[in-house]
């Protein structure tokens, strides 16, 4: 059961690693966690398995006490928002996110619509502990449900008042049967943009392509830009929290320039610093400094994001796995108005999104995820650390927010464990293909050796 539960979700293939059973004690767990009192929302994602693990959780959650709050379908933002807006004691969504159909998983949500961390640790040890709090029969929670499209239509005339349009813009949204589909067409013709759209029908098993936006499943909306001529394209994926950009000759724009591309224009106008990661190209911080802001650098996580744009009082915040944050009112990832915001960029001045990108320097930049048992991986990195501190001649920059990050001053590299699985990945930048793979042996050999000194005194 501890695989089911990860940094800040819970996720599984449904009735293998989750089933109704399963989500409904997750649901006491929950219930359990907030004291058995409140009130809580509750949305989900189009999978075929999210109205049966709704059905599960709203039992397992009113059997503690907890009255729910049933939103249905409708993207995770605009849940978010929502448990924001209203009086909630917390918010709960069934998703998986970006990963295959057959996966699916529950989101906990602060009031404030943000997700929870250590909280996930408190839900998990009273699941696995069975230590539930149980309602009498006559004190339980009840049920109520909101309509979807009331919730969607208010969502909408929220954002909608951050942006104006100069000009009329030709946009091809891909919600990647997602439902993506119920805010982000609706949106942009309410905004007079001329909208093309493709994998636009909810549908669980994903037929038009995968839930995740990456570069190789959006190989259709870069056909379609050119095609139809459009000025850009939208990638969503498949509870609309993630957002990848096509320029207008289909050319996928790399996450960390569309971040530069925001960064600039939004700490014109807003006071805060920059919020990052440390898996990141380093673009982001060569290029908002360059232009007169600050960038902070954390560890990897939306929730972490969210965390530390409260703590910062943060203008704007990215990350390389396409979650992007535009804390004007709510400090959650919103990839809608993220998407208002650079339509709006493109339509008010006189670039196209693609010279934009062009402007922006590109580095090289690889992942790799090397075998590395769960038993040791974490050592293995310590031992990392330890070697490059070391090594205080050469003056590094050591990180140790998330995994090891080793900094030179033409490049850098990530060597951080999985969650989920016994491997470390490996991620090097440089300003130089031939740097690059420098960088690259030298990470790779010193983890390989840290790795062989662990697997010795194991086996010793």
């Amino acid at each position: 059961m501890n695989n089911i539960f990860r940094a800040y979700d819970i996720r599984g293939i449904y009735n293998e690693e989750l089933d109704p059973i399963i989500v409904a004690r997750i649901g006491m767990a929950f219930g359990t966690y907030l004291g058995g009192t409140g009130k809580v929302s509750l949305g989900r994602d189009g999978r075929t398995s999210s109205i049966a693990m709704e059905q599960a959780l709203i039992s397992g959650i009113v059997s503690t006490g907890v009255h729910v709050v049933s939103l249905g379908l409708l993207p995770i933002p605009t849940a978010n928002y929502w448990t924001w807006k209203n009086d909630f004691t917390a918010g709960v969504y069934i998703t998986a996110s970006h990963n295959p159909a057959q996966y699916n998983g529950i989101r906990f949500r602060h009031p404030d619509g943000t997700g929870y961390t250590g909280g996930n640790n408190e839900i998990r040890d009273i699941y696995l502990g069975d230590r539930f709090k149980k309602a009498d029969w006559d004190s339980l929670g009840h049920v109520s449900h909101e309509d979807s499209n009331v919730v969607i239509e208010d969502y909408l005339d929220f954002i909608s008042r951050h942006c104006s349009y100069k000009k009329k813009l030709t946009v091809v949204i891909d919600p990647g049967n997602g439902v993506g589909t119920l805010t982000a067409p609706r949106i942009f013709k309410r905004l007079g943009m001329n909208v093309i759209t493709i994998n636009s029908q909810v549908d669980g098993t994903f037929p038009g392509r995968p839930s995740e936006p990456s570069a190789e499943n959006l190989v259709d909306l870069c056909d379609m830009v050119v095609k139809s001529g459009a000025d850009l394209g939208i990638g969503y994926d498949g509870d609309a929290d993630r957002c990848v950009f096509v320029d207008e000759g289909g050319r996928v724009v790399q996450v960390e320039k569309v971040a530069v591309m925001l960064g600039r224009m939004i700490i014109k106008e807003h006071e805060g610093p920059v919020i990052t990661t440390v898996s990141g190209s380093m673009i982001v911080k060569e290029e908002i400094e360059r232009s007169g802001g600050e960038v902070i650098t954390i560890r990897v996580g939306d929730v972490f994001v969210a965390e530390a744009i409260k703590e910062y009082k943060a203008a704007f915040a990215a990350e390389d796995s396409a979650h992007f944050f535009i804390p004007f009112d709510y400090s959650f990832d919103d990839p809608l108005l993220t998407s208002m915001i650079l339509l709006e960029l493109i339509s008010n001045g006189t670039s196209t999104l693609g010279d934009l990108a062009h402007e922006i320097p590109s580095y090289p930049k690889t992942e790799k995820a090397h075998d590395c048992d769960d038993g040791i991986k974490f050592d293995v990195i310590e031992d990392v650390v330890k070697h490059y501190k070391a090594l205080e001649h050469l003056n590094l920059e050591v990180s140790t927010i998330d995994g090891a990050r080793i900094t030179y001053p033409d490049g850098w590299g990530l060597i951080r464990c999985s969650n989920t699985q016994p491997k470390v990945r490996i991620t090097v930048e440089a300003h130089s293909v031939d740097r690059l793979n420098e960088l690259e042996r030298e990470f790779t050999n010193v983890f390989n050796e840290m790795k062989k000194g662990r697997t010795a005194g194991d086996l010793s």
